[in-house]
């Protein structure tokens, strides 16, 4: 297929997705067009070479699939102006805490539904896609869309009832790491590195830990104890860790923003 993609809404993360598939060369700049309430968003889109649409139904009209990326507070008047021009399209929605059930409630019959839960690092074709199995788009769309969001990141299919799941867990990470860079950060910088030499050995350490635990399937706790030499400066560290409920702490955000995302 060569479909064309329509994104509503071109904020953080409609414009991630749009400018890491143009970017990374997963769907040619003259297949995409975007939409959005705001001129600074739609300013974005032109920047990195994607043509943008004068309103709703233009948009809708010159498009095969339409990525809804909008706050889940606008999405019921974005797809009242949208109307009738969704009828027979694929939607693939990534507002937060819109089941399948309420998206369907605000589309015509005929619309197809993919409810799709991605991350920022999209941009730098790093994202993580949680894809609900409960869709209703073709097996040729499927297809397409999945080969789309793979050019960008890793996509992972789960059920409907995982998605507030995914939302807290991927979907907030962006912000947990920042977090997490910036207090290892600090730890080096009280201890006398410049701030810029911190920020940089804990970026690329993290994203090394990362990248070893991806590619060779390593569990955690086995890549924890090989660095963790008995009596030696890591396991302290761990130990200061435990502590302070680093560990207690993530879990914990992870759970308050997935019954947060049910809320929605």
């Amino acid at each position: 297929m060569n479909s064309r993609l329509g994104i509503i809404g071109f904020g953080q993360m409609g414009g991630a997705i749009g400018s890491g598939l143009v970017a990374n060369g997963a769907l040619d700049v003259g297949r995409i067009m975007a939409w959005d309430l705001y001129a600074a968003a739609l300013q974005h889109a032109t920047d990195v070479g994607i043509g943008t649409a004068g309103s709703v139904d233009e948009l809708c009209s010159g498009s095969d699939i339409v990525l809804l990326s909008v706050k889940p507070q606008d999405a019921p008047t974005v797809l009242e102006q949208a109307g009738a021009g969704l009828a027979g399209k694929a939607v693939v929605s990534i507002v937060a805490g819109w089941n399948a059930e309420t998206l369907s409630a605000h589309l015509p019959e005929d619309a197809r539904i993919l409810r799709v839960m991605p991350n920022t690092p999209a941009r730098v074709a790093a994202g993580a896609f949680g894809l609900s199995e409960s869709t209703t788009v073709t097996d040729a769309e499927r297809s397409e869309i999945e080969e789309w969001f793979s050019a960008i990141g890793l996509v992972e299919w789960v059920p409907e009832r995982l998605m507030d799941a995914v939302t807290g867990l991927s979907g907030g990470i962006p912000a947990y790491a920042a977090i997490i860079v910036d207090a290892l950060a600090d730890g080096g910088v009280q201890q006398g590195l410049k701030r810029p030499v911190a920020r940089r050995l804990v970026l690329q350490s993290l994203l090394g830990s990362a990248k070893l635990m991806l590619e060779t399937e390593q569990h955690p706790g086995d890549l924890k104890d090989a660095v963790c030499s008995p009596a030696g400066t890591t396991i302290e560290g761990v130990r200061a860790m435990e502590r302070a409920g680093v560990r207690s702490g993530l879990s914990e955000a992870v759970i308050a923003a997935s019954r947060r995302a049910s809320e929605l």
